[in-house]
Protein backbone atom coordinates (compact mmCIF):
# COMPACT_ATOMS: atom_id res chain seq x y z
CA UNK A 1 0.00 0.00 0.00
CA UNK A 2 1.60 3.32 -1.01
CA UNK A 3 2.11 6.20 1.40
CA UNK A 4 -0.80 8.25 0.09
CA UNK A 5 -3.31 5.54 0.82
CA UNK A 6 -1.76 4.72 4.21
CA UNK A 7 -2.25 8.35 5.25
CA UNK A 8 -5.74 8.41 3.83
CA UNK A 9 -6.75 5.24 5.67
CA UNK A 10 -5.29 6.59 8.95
CA UNK A 11 -7.36 9.75 8.62
CA UNK A 12 -10.59 7.89 7.99
CA UNK A 13 -9.93 5.66 10.97
CA UNK A 14 -9.45 8.69 13.19
CA UNK A 15 -12.61 10.28 11.87
CA UNK A 16 -14.53 7.08 12.55
CA UNK A 17 -13.35 6.85 16.14
CA UNK A 18 -14.36 10.41 16.95
CA UNK A 19 -17.53 10.57 14.85
CA UNK A 20 -18.87 7.15 15.90
CA UNK A 21 -19.38 5.95 12.35
CA UNK A 22 -18.12 2.34 12.29
CA UNK A 23 -15.19 0.46 10.69
CA UNK A 24 -12.23 1.54 8.60
CA UNK A 25 -11.69 1.95 4.88
CA UNK A 26 -9.01 -0.25 3.32
CA UNK A 27 -8.42 1.04 -0.21
CA UNK A 28 -6.40 -0.89 -2.73
CA UNK A 29 -2.86 0.17 -3.41
CA UNK A 30 -1.71 1.80 -6.63
CA UNK A 31 1.19 3.89 -7.85
CA UNK A 32 -0.22 7.27 -8.93
CA UNK A 33 2.07 9.93 -10.35
CA UNK A 34 0.99 12.68 -7.95
CA UNK A 35 3.13 13.85 -5.01
CA UNK A 36 2.66 11.61 -2.00
CA UNK A 37 1.38 12.89 1.32
CA UNK A 38 4.01 14.25 3.65
CA UNK A 39 2.28 13.72 6.99
CA UNK A 40 -1.24 12.71 7.97
CA UNK A 41 -3.47 15.47 9.41
CA UNK A 42 -3.69 15.46 13.18
CA UNK A 43 -7.07 17.10 13.85
CA UNK A 44 -10.53 15.54 13.72
CA UNK A 45 -14.20 16.26 14.44
CA UNK A 46 -15.14 17.20 17.99
CA UNK A 47 -16.77 14.30 19.85
CA UNK A 48 -19.83 16.36 20.82
CA UNK A 49 -20.57 16.97 17.13
CA UNK A 50 -20.79 13.26 16.38
CA UNK A 51 -24.52 13.08 15.52
CA UNK A 52 -24.66 12.81 11.74
CA UNK A 53 -26.77 14.90 9.40
CA UNK A 54 -29.15 12.45 7.69
CA UNK A 55 -30.16 12.93 4.06
CA UNK A 56 -32.76 11.02 2.05
CA UNK A 57 -32.03 10.53 -1.65
CA UNK A 58 -34.61 9.60 -4.25
CA UNK A 59 -32.44 7.67 -6.69
CA UNK A 60 -30.02 4.79 -6.20
CA UNK A 61 -27.16 4.04 -8.57
CA UNK A 62 -26.96 0.31 -7.93
CA UNK A 63 -23.73 -1.56 -8.50
CA UNK A 64 -22.43 1.15 -10.83
CA UNK A 65 -22.22 3.61 -7.93
CA UNK A 66 -18.78 5.17 -7.82
CA UNK A 67 -16.75 7.99 -6.28
CA UNK A 68 -14.93 8.61 -9.55
CA UNK A 69 -16.14 11.91 -11.09
CA UNK A 70 -15.21 10.70 -14.57
CA UNK A 71 -18.75 9.41 -15.18
CA UNK A 72 -21.69 10.52 -13.04
CA UNK A 73 -24.83 8.84 -14.35
CA UNK A 74 -27.20 9.47 -11.44
CA UNK A 75 -28.06 12.15 -8.91
CA UNK A 76 -26.91 9.89 -6.08
CA UNK A 77 -23.38 9.85 -7.48
CA UNK A 78 -23.51 13.61 -8.08
CA UNK A 79 -24.44 14.21 -4.44
CA UNK A 80 -21.38 12.31 -3.25
CA UNK A 81 -19.01 14.19 -5.59
CA UNK A 82 -20.03 17.44 -3.88
CA UNK A 83 -18.90 16.10 -0.52
CA UNK A 84 -15.56 14.62 -1.59
CA UNK A 85 -14.21 17.10 -4.13
CA UNK A 86 -13.97 20.75 -5.19
CA UNK A 87 -13.86 22.29 -8.66
CA UNK A 88 -11.83 25.27 -9.85
CA UNK A 89 -14.99 27.39 -9.93
CA UNK A 90 -18.55 27.03 -8.70
CA UNK A 91 -21.77 28.09 -10.44
CA UNK A 92 -24.78 29.69 -8.80
CA UNK A 93 -28.38 29.36 -9.99
CA UNK A 94 -27.83 32.12 -12.56
CA UNK A 95 -24.71 30.41 -13.98
CA UNK A 96 -22.50 33.10 -12.46
CA UNK A 97 -19.00 31.85 -11.66
CA UNK A 98 -17.54 32.03 -8.17
CA UNK A 99 -13.99 31.15 -7.06
CA UNK A 100 -13.41 27.77 -5.48
CA UNK A 101 -10.01 26.10 -5.83
CA UNK A 102 -9.11 28.84 -8.31
CA UNK A 103 -8.67 32.08 -6.36
CA UNK A 104 -8.72 34.15 -9.56
CA UNK A 105 -8.39 33.92 -13.34
CA UNK A 106 -7.83 36.10 -16.38
CA UNK A 107 -7.41 35.82 -20.14
CA UNK A 108 -5.40 37.47 -22.88
CA UNK A 109 -7.13 39.95 -25.20
CA UNK A 110 -8.38 37.40 -27.75
CA UNK A 111 -9.46 34.76 -25.18
CA UNK A 112 -7.04 32.11 -26.45
CA UNK A 113 -5.10 31.90 -23.18
CA UNK A 114 -6.78 31.59 -19.79
CA UNK A 115 -4.68 31.61 -16.63
CA UNK A 116 -5.96 30.31 -13.29
CA UNK A 117 -4.30 31.01 -9.95
CA UNK A 118 -4.90 28.32 -7.33
CA UNK A 119 -5.65 28.69 -3.65
CA UNK A 120 -2.47 27.88 -1.74
CA UNK A 121 -2.29 25.52 1.22
CA UNK A 122 -5.26 23.36 0.13
CA UNK A 123 -4.81 19.73 1.18
CA UNK A 124 -6.21 16.56 -0.30
CA UNK A 125 -7.72 14.06 2.12
CA UNK A 126 -4.45 12.14 2.14
CA UNK A 127 -2.55 15.22 3.33
CA UNK A 128 -0.68 16.25 0.17
CA UNK A 129 -1.06 19.81 -1.11
CA UNK A 130 -3.07 20.73 -4.19
CA UNK A 131 -0.87 21.92 -7.05
CA UNK A 132 -1.31 22.70 -10.71
CA UNK A 133 -0.23 19.13 -11.54
CA UNK A 134 -3.52 17.87 -10.08
CA UNK A 135 -5.53 20.28 -12.22
CA UNK A 136 -3.64 19.34 -15.38
CA UNK A 137 -4.17 15.62 -14.71
CA UNK A 138 -7.87 16.11 -14.00
CA UNK A 139 -8.60 17.80 -17.31
CA UNK A 140 -6.26 15.69 -19.44
CA UNK A 141 -8.00 12.59 -18.15
CA UNK A 142 -11.44 13.94 -19.08
CA UNK A 143 -10.47 14.71 -22.71
CA UNK A 144 -8.55 11.54 -23.49
CA UNK A 145 -9.89 10.51 -26.94
CA UNK A 146 -9.08 6.87 -26.18
CA UNK A 147 -11.33 6.98 -23.12
CA UNK A 148 -13.64 10.01 -23.39
CA UNK A 149 -15.54 11.27 -20.37
CA UNK A 150 -19.06 12.63 -20.15
CA UNK A 151 -17.61 16.13 -20.62
CA UNK A 152 -15.56 15.25 -23.70
CA UNK A 153 -17.85 17.04 -26.17
CA UNK A 154 -18.15 20.13 -23.99
CA UNK A 155 -14.35 20.33 -23.60
CA UNK A 156 -13.61 19.65 -27.27
CA UNK A 157 -11.67 22.94 -27.59
CA UNK A 158 -8.96 21.49 -25.32
CA UNK A 159 -6.09 19.16 -26.10
CA UNK A 160 -3.81 17.48 -23.57
CA UNK A 161 -0.96 19.75 -24.69
CA UNK A 162 -3.09 22.89 -24.23
CA UNK A 163 -3.27 22.49 -20.43
CA UNK A 164 -0.04 23.72 -18.89
CA UNK A 165 1.27 23.93 -15.33
CA UNK A 166 3.02 27.32 -15.30
CA UNK A 167 4.17 26.83 -11.71
CA UNK A 168 2.89 25.00 -8.64
CA UNK A 169 -0.11 27.29 -8.26
CA UNK A 170 -0.76 28.51 -11.81
CA UNK A 171 -2.48 26.65 -14.66
CA UNK A 172 -2.90 27.92 -18.20
CA UNK A 173 -5.37 26.72 -20.84
CA UNK A 174 -4.29 27.58 -24.39
CA UNK A 175 -6.73 27.14 -27.27
CA UNK A 176 -6.36 27.33 -31.04
CA UNK A 177 -9.41 29.57 -31.32
CA UNK A 178 -10.90 32.11 -28.92
CA UNK A 179 -13.00 30.54 -26.16
CA UNK A 180 -14.53 33.53 -24.38
CA UNK A 181 -16.60 31.36 -22.04
CA UNK A 182 -13.83 28.93 -21.11
CA UNK A 183 -14.13 29.34 -17.31
CA UNK A 184 -17.80 28.48 -17.54
CA UNK A 185 -17.36 25.65 -20.06
CA UNK A 186 -14.70 23.92 -17.95
CA UNK A 187 -17.03 23.97 -14.94
CA UNK A 188 -19.00 20.80 -15.61
CA UNK A 189 -20.38 18.11 -13.35
CA UNK A 190 -17.24 16.01 -13.98
CA UNK A 191 -14.50 18.59 -13.41
CA UNK A 192 -13.96 17.85 -9.73
CA UNK A 193 -10.22 18.05 -9.11
CA UNK A 194 -8.56 14.71 -8.38
CA UNK A 195 -4.94 13.95 -7.43
CA UNK A 196 -2.46 13.74 -10.28
CA UNK A 197 -2.05 10.15 -11.37
CA UNK A 198 -5.24 8.91 -9.70
CA UNK A 199 -6.98 6.17 -11.71
CA UNK A 200 -10.54 4.90 -11.94
CA UNK A 201 -9.61 1.77 -10.01
CA UNK A 202 -8.28 3.89 -7.14
CA UNK A 203 -11.12 6.40 -7.10
CA UNK A 204 -14.13 4.13 -7.59
CA UNK A 205 -14.40 3.06 -3.95
CA UNK A 206 -11.72 5.28 -2.40
CA UNK A 207 -12.50 8.68 -3.82
CA UNK A 208 -10.41 11.36 -2.15
CA UNK A 209 -10.24 15.01 -3.02
CA UNK A 210 -10.03 18.38 -1.29
CA UNK A 211 -13.72 18.43 -0.35
CA UNK A 212 -15.44 19.04 2.99
CA UNK A 213 -16.17 15.38 3.79
CA UNK A 214 -14.33 12.06 3.57
CA UNK A 215 -16.08 8.81 2.50
CA UNK A 216 -16.01 5.88 4.91
CA UNK A 217 -15.92 2.25 3.74
CA UNK A 218 -17.73 3.16 0.55
CA UNK A 219 -19.50 0.33 -1.26
CA UNK A 220 -21.78 0.78 -4.31
CA UNK A 221 -24.94 -0.58 -2.67
CA UNK A 222 -24.93 0.45 0.96
CA UNK A 223 -27.33 1.81 3.58
CA UNK A 224 -26.35 4.29 4.75
CA UNK A 225 -23.34 5.81 3.02
CA UNK A 226 -21.16 7.55 5.61
CA UNK A 227 -18.96 10.62 5.22
CA UNK A 228 -16.97 12.31 8.01
CA UNK A 229 -15.83 15.90 8.29
CA UNK A 230 -12.51 16.72 6.64
CA UNK A 231 -10.58 18.13 9.64
CA UNK A 232 -8.20 20.05 7.35
CA UNK A 233 -10.79 21.50 5.00
CA UNK A 234 -9.41 24.69 3.48
CA UNK A 235 -12.50 26.90 4.04
CA UNK A 236 -12.24 28.08 7.64
CA UNK A 237 -15.03 26.88 9.93
CA UNK A 238 -16.54 24.51 7.38
CA UNK A 239 -18.20 22.09 7.18
CA UNK A 240 -20.50 22.56 10.15
CA UNK A 241 -21.59 18.93 10.61
CA UNK A 242 -19.27 16.21 11.93
CA UNK A 243 -20.60 13.54 9.60
CA UNK A 244 -23.23 12.71 7.01
CA UNK A 245 -25.47 9.68 6.48
CA UNK A 246 -27.13 9.20 3.09
CA UNK A 247 -30.12 6.89 2.67
CA UNK A 248 -31.55 5.97 -0.72
CA UNK A 249 -35.34 5.91 -0.27
CA UNK A 250 -36.87 5.48 -3.70
CA UNK A 251 -40.49 4.99 -2.62
CA UNK A 252 -42.04 8.50 -2.35
CA UNK A 253 -44.36 7.89 0.60
CA UNK A 254 -41.59 6.14 2.55
CA UNK A 255 -39.30 9.09 1.87
CA UNK A 256 -42.04 11.46 3.05
CA UNK A 257 -42.59 9.47 6.24
CA UNK A 258 -38.85 9.41 6.98
CA UNK A 259 -38.70 13.20 6.70
CA UNK A 260 -41.81 13.81 8.81
CA UNK A 261 -40.65 11.46 11.54
CA UNK A 262 -37.17 12.99 11.63
CA UNK A 263 -35.41 9.80 10.50
CA UNK A 264 -33.91 11.97 7.79
CA UNK A 265 -33.48 15.74 8.05
CA UNK A 266 -33.08 16.75 4.40
CA UNK A 267 -34.68 15.20 1.33
CA UNK A 268 -33.07 16.23 -1.94
CA UNK A 269 -36.07 15.48 -4.16
CA UNK A 270 -39.71 15.56 -3.12
CA UNK A 271 -42.30 13.68 -5.11
CA UNK A 272 -44.82 16.22 -6.38
CA UNK A 273 -47.79 14.19 -5.18
CA UNK A 274 -46.56 14.49 -1.58
CA UNK A 275 -46.19 18.28 -1.61
CA UNK A 276 -49.75 18.99 -0.33
CA UNK A 277 -49.06 16.83 2.73
CA UNK A 278 -45.79 18.62 3.46
CA UNK A 279 -47.40 22.03 3.08
CA UNK A 280 -49.46 21.31 6.19
CA UNK A 281 -46.52 20.05 8.27
CA UNK A 282 -45.23 22.80 10.62
CA UNK A 283 -41.97 20.92 11.15
CA UNK A 284 -40.87 20.97 7.49
CA UNK A 285 -39.81 23.69 5.07
CA UNK A 286 -40.23 23.16 1.30
CA UNK A 287 -37.40 24.52 -0.87
CA UNK A 288 -38.09 25.22 -4.57
CA UNK A 289 -36.16 26.49 -7.60
CA UNK A 290 -36.89 27.92 -11.01
CA UNK A 291 -36.60 25.81 -14.19
CA UNK A 292 -34.48 22.84 -13.18
CA UNK A 293 -34.32 19.26 -14.48
CA UNK A 294 -35.61 18.68 -17.99
CA UNK A 295 -37.94 15.76 -18.69
CA UNK A 296 -37.01 14.27 -22.05
CA UNK A 297 -38.62 11.78 -24.42
CA UNK A 298 -35.61 10.78 -26.50
CA UNK A 299 -36.07 9.20 -29.94
CA UNK A 300 -33.27 7.61 -31.99
CA UNK A 301 -33.26 9.72 -35.14
CA UNK A 302 -31.47 6.99 -37.11
CA UNK A 303 -33.94 4.20 -36.26
CA UNK A 304 -37.48 3.60 -37.63
CA UNK A 305 -39.96 5.10 -37.15
CA UNK A 306 -38.07 8.05 -35.71
CA UNK A 307 -35.66 8.29 -38.63
CA UNK A 308 -38.48 10.10 -40.41
CA UNK A 309 -38.43 13.77 -39.31
CA UNK A 310 -42.19 13.95 -39.92
CA UNK A 311 -42.74 11.36 -37.19
CA UNK A 312 -40.48 13.23 -34.77
CA UNK A 313 -42.30 16.49 -35.46
CA UNK A 314 -45.69 14.82 -35.03
CA UNK A 315 -44.72 13.38 -31.65
CA UNK A 316 -43.73 16.85 -30.48
CA UNK A 317 -47.05 18.31 -31.63
CA UNK A 318 -49.07 15.69 -29.75
CA UNK A 319 -48.00 16.56 -26.23
CA UNK A 320 -50.08 18.90 -24.10
CA UNK A 321 -47.26 20.49 -22.14
CA UNK A 322 -49.26 22.69 -19.78
CA UNK A 323 -51.69 19.89 -18.94
CA UNK A 324 -48.75 17.67 -18.03
CA UNK A 325 -47.33 20.36 -15.74
CA UNK A 326 -50.66 21.03 -14.08
CA UNK A 327 -51.71 17.41 -13.66
CA UNK A 328 -48.55 15.42 -13.00
CA UNK A 329 -46.31 18.08 -11.49
CA UNK A 330 -48.99 20.11 -9.69
CA UNK A 331 -47.81 23.30 -11.37
CA UNK A 332 -44.15 22.85 -10.37
CA UNK A 333 -42.81 23.08 -13.90
CA UNK A 334 -41.85 25.34 -16.81
CA UNK A 335 -42.94 24.58 -20.39
CA UNK A 336 -40.14 23.16 -22.55
CA UNK A 337 -39.41 23.78 -26.23
CA UNK A 338 -37.66 20.54 -27.27
CA UNK A 339 -34.17 21.83 -26.61
CA UNK A 340 -32.21 22.07 -23.34
CA UNK A 341 -32.69 25.82 -22.93
CA UNK A 342 -36.04 26.76 -21.30
CA UNK A 343 -38.12 29.52 -22.96
CA UNK A 344 -37.67 31.58 -19.79
CA UNK A 345 -33.90 31.80 -20.38
CA UNK A 346 -32.40 34.94 -21.94
CA UNK A 347 -30.67 32.55 -24.36
CA UNK A 348 -33.94 30.98 -25.60
CA UNK A 349 -34.57 31.19 -29.34
CA UNK A 350 -38.24 31.95 -28.66
CA UNK A 351 -40.28 32.67 -25.57
CA UNK A 352 -43.61 31.20 -26.70
CA UNK A 353 -44.02 27.49 -27.46
CA UNK A 354 -46.76 26.57 -29.98
CA UNK A 355 -49.86 24.97 -28.50
CA UNK A 356 -50.71 21.33 -28.98
CA UNK A 357 -51.90 20.52 -32.53
CA UNK A 358 -53.47 17.07 -32.85
CA UNK A 359 -54.80 17.69 -36.35
CA UNK A 360 -51.43 18.92 -37.52
CA UNK A 361 -49.79 15.81 -36.07
CA UNK A 362 -52.27 13.54 -37.83
CA UNK A 363 -51.50 15.29 -41.13
CA UNK A 364 -47.75 14.82 -40.67
CA UNK A 365 -48.21 11.15 -39.77
CA UNK A 366 -50.36 10.63 -42.86
CA UNK A 367 -47.61 12.17 -44.98
CA UNK A 368 -45.18 9.74 -43.34
CA UNK A 369 -47.46 6.80 -44.25
CA UNK A 370 -49.26 6.27 -40.94
CA UNK A 371 -53.01 6.33 -40.39
CA UNK A 372 -56.02 4.08 -39.66
CA UNK A 373 -54.80 1.42 -42.09
CA UNK A 374 -51.22 1.57 -40.83
CA UNK A 375 -51.29 2.87 -37.25
CA UNK A 376 -48.07 3.94 -35.57
CA UNK A 377 -47.12 1.95 -32.47
CA UNK A 378 -43.97 2.57 -30.41
CA UNK A 379 -42.52 1.34 -27.11
CA UNK A 380 -41.54 3.99 -24.55
CA UNK A 381 -39.18 2.84 -21.82
CA UNK A 382 -39.36 4.67 -18.52
CA UNK A 383 -38.83 4.40 -14.77
CA UNK A 384 -39.33 6.48 -11.63
CA UNK A 385 -35.80 7.86 -11.79
CA UNK A 386 -37.21 11.23 -10.75
CA UNK A 387 -40.64 12.18 -9.41
CA UNK A 388 -43.44 12.26 -11.98
CA UNK A 389 -41.67 10.58 -14.88
CA UNK A 390 -43.83 7.47 -15.16
CA UNK A 391 -47.05 9.43 -14.73
CA UNK A 392 -45.89 11.85 -17.44
CA UNK A 393 -45.13 8.95 -19.79
CA UNK A 394 -48.57 7.48 -19.21
CA UNK A 395 -50.19 10.85 -19.79
CA UNK A 396 -48.28 11.27 -23.05
CA UNK A 397 -49.54 7.85 -24.16
CA UNK A 398 -53.12 9.04 -23.56
CA UNK A 399 -52.49 12.23 -25.50
CA UNK A 400 -50.88 10.38 -28.43
CA UNK A 401 -53.84 7.97 -28.61
CA UNK A 402 -56.04 10.88 -29.69
CA UNK A 403 -54.12 10.85 -32.98
CA UNK A 404 -54.29 7.07 -33.34
CA UNK A 405 -50.73 6.57 -32.08
CA UNK A 406 -50.14 3.73 -29.63
CA UNK A 407 -47.41 4.38 -27.07
CA UNK A 408 -46.70 1.24 -25.06
CA UNK A 409 -45.28 2.47 -21.76
CA UNK A 410 -42.78 -0.05 -20.40
CA UNK A 411 -41.92 0.71 -16.77
CA UNK A 412 -38.71 -0.71 -15.35
CA UNK A 413 -36.97 -0.43 -11.97
CA UNK A 414 -35.19 2.90 -11.44
CA UNK A 415 -31.91 1.24 -10.49
CA UNK A 416 -31.74 -0.50 -13.90
CA UNK A 417 -32.81 2.40 -16.08
CA UNK A 418 -29.44 4.07 -16.59
CA UNK A 419 -27.49 0.83 -16.97
CA UNK A 420 -29.79 -1.37 -19.02
CA UNK A 421 -32.30 0.88 -20.79
CA UNK A 422 -30.99 4.39 -21.39
CA UNK A 423 -28.81 4.55 -24.53
CA UNK A 424 -29.94 1.01 -25.32
CA UNK A 425 -33.56 1.56 -26.44
CA UNK A 426 -34.79 3.77 -29.26
CA UNK A 427 -37.44 5.65 -27.24
CA UNK A 428 -36.74 6.41 -23.59
CA UNK A 429 -37.37 8.95 -20.87
CA UNK A 430 -34.38 10.71 -19.41
CA UNK A 431 -33.63 13.95 -17.60
CA UNK A 432 -30.86 16.53 -17.57
CA UNK A 433 -29.77 19.21 -15.14
CA UNK A 434 -30.01 22.75 -16.54
CA UNK A 435 -26.83 24.01 -18.13
CA UNK A 436 -25.48 27.07 -19.86
CA UNK A 437 -26.04 26.76 -23.65
CA UNK A 438 -22.36 26.09 -24.31
CA UNK A 439 -22.57 22.87 -22.31
CA UNK A 440 -26.26 22.01 -22.52
CA UNK A 441 -26.41 22.02 -26.31
CA UNK A 442 -23.34 19.80 -26.59
CA UNK A 443 -23.51 17.20 -23.83
CA UNK A 444 -26.25 15.03 -25.37
CA UNK A 445 -26.86 16.44 -28.85
CA UNK A 446 -23.48 17.10 -30.49
CA UNK A 447 -22.46 14.35 -32.91
CA UNK A 448 -19.43 13.37 -30.83
CA UNK A 449 -21.23 13.53 -27.47
CA UNK A 450 -20.61 10.48 -25.29
CA UNK A 451 -24.32 10.56 -24.39
CA UNK A 452 -25.85 11.25 -27.78
CA UNK A 453 -29.12 9.76 -26.60
CA UNK A 454 -31.06 10.66 -29.79
CA UNK A 455 -28.55 9.42 -32.40
CA UNK A 456 -28.97 12.78 -34.13
CA UNK A 457 -25.85 13.54 -36.12
CA UNK A 458 -25.89 16.95 -37.78
CA UNK A 459 -22.73 18.65 -39.00
CA UNK A 460 -24.49 22.01 -39.35
CA UNK A 461 -25.59 21.82 -35.71
CA UNK A 462 -22.08 20.91 -34.56
CA UNK A 463 -20.69 23.84 -36.55
CA UNK A 464 -23.05 26.30 -34.87
CA UNK A 465 -21.97 25.12 -31.41
CA UNK A 466 -18.30 25.31 -32.35
CA UNK A 467 -18.72 28.79 -33.81
CA UNK A 468 -20.54 29.98 -30.71
CA UNK A 469 -17.77 28.67 -28.45
CA UNK A 470 -15.13 30.71 -30.34
CA UNK A 471 -17.16 33.91 -30.86
CA UNK A 472 -15.94 36.69 -28.60
CA UNK A 473 -18.84 39.09 -29.17
CA UNK A 474 -21.58 38.05 -26.67
CA UNK A 475 -24.45 39.18 -28.89
CA UNK A 476 -23.19 37.20 -31.88
CA UNK A 477 -22.47 34.22 -29.65
CA UNK A 478 -26.01 34.24 -28.22
CA UNK A 479 -27.41 34.39 -31.76
CA UNK A 480 -25.45 31.27 -32.74
CA UNK A 481 -26.75 29.46 -29.67
CA UNK A 482 -30.30 30.38 -30.67
CA UNK A 483 -29.77 29.09 -34.20
CA UNK A 484 -28.59 25.77 -32.78
CA UNK A 485 -31.59 25.60 -30.43
CA UNK A 486 -34.02 26.23 -33.28
CA UNK A 487 -32.44 23.49 -35.38
CA UNK A 488 -32.66 21.04 -32.50
CA UNK A 489 -36.26 21.99 -31.70
CA UNK A 490 -37.48 21.65 -35.27
CA UNK A 491 -35.47 18.66 -36.49
CA UNK A 492 -33.84 16.93 -33.52
CA UNK A 493 -34.87 13.72 -31.84
CA UNK A 494 -35.65 15.04 -28.38
CA UNK A 495 -39.08 15.97 -27.06
CA UNK A 496 -38.76 18.13 -23.92
CA UNK A 497 -42.28 18.98 -22.76
CA UNK A 498 -41.18 20.65 -19.53
CA UNK A 499 -38.55 21.53 -16.99
CA UNK A 500 -39.45 20.60 -13.45
CA UNK A 501 -38.90 22.98 -10.59
CA UNK A 502 -36.51 21.46 -8.12
CA UNK A 503 -38.32 20.69 -4.88
CA UNK A 504 -36.46 19.66 -1.73
CA UNK A 505 -37.50 19.68 1.92
CA UNK A 506 -35.73 20.23 5.23
CA UNK A 507 -36.67 19.83 8.86
CA UNK A 508 -37.21 23.20 10.58
CA UNK A 509 -34.49 22.48 13.13
CA UNK A 510 -31.98 22.62 10.25
CA UNK A 511 -30.41 25.51 8.37
CA UNK A 512 -27.79 26.15 5.71
CA UNK A 513 -29.03 24.01 2.84
CA UNK A 514 -30.47 25.54 -0.32
CA UNK A 515 -31.86 23.64 -3.30
CA UNK A 516 -29.76 24.34 -6.40
CA UNK A 517 -31.30 24.22 -9.88
CA UNK A 518 -28.73 21.55 -10.73
CA UNK A 519 -29.29 18.32 -8.84
CA UNK A 520 -25.60 17.66 -9.46
CA UNK A 521 -24.83 20.56 -7.09
CA UNK A 522 -25.58 19.44 -3.53
CA UNK A 523 -23.78 21.71 -1.09
CA UNK A 524 -23.85 20.62 2.55
CA UNK A 525 -20.90 22.64 3.82
CA UNK A 526 -23.14 25.03 5.80
CA UNK A 527 -25.98 22.64 6.56
CA UNK A 528 -26.50 21.88 10.23
CA UNK A 529 -29.32 20.83 12.57
CA UNK A 530 -30.08 21.50 16.22
CA UNK A 531 -30.62 18.20 18.00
Amino acid sequence: MNRRFRSFTWLVLLGLLLAGCGGAATPEAGEPAAPVATEAPTTAPEPEAAACLKIGLSIGSGETNSLDPFAIATSEQAVYMNQVYNRLMDLDNDFVLHPELAASWESNDDATEWTFHLQEGVLFHDGHELTSADVVWTYQRLIDPENPSESYATLSFLTPESIVAVDDYTVRFVTADPVPELPLLITTKNTWIIPAGATSDELRLNGFGTGPFIPVDFEPVQQPHYFVRNPDYWEAGLPLEACLEFYVIQEPTTRLAALQSGEVEIVEYIDFATIPTLQTDPNVTILTTGASTSLTFSMWADTPPFDDPLVRQAMKMLVDRQAMIDTVFLGYGIIGDDNPIPPTSPFAWRTEVPARDVEGAIALLAEAGYGPDNPLSVDLYTADFMPGVVAAAQMFAEQAAEAGVTVNVIVGPPADHWDNVWLKQSFVNSGWDPRHPGEGLAIAYASDALYNETHWFREDYDTLIAQAASTVDPVQRADLYRQAEQLLTEEGGVLIPLFTRGVAAMRNNCTGYERHIQTSRFDLRRATCER
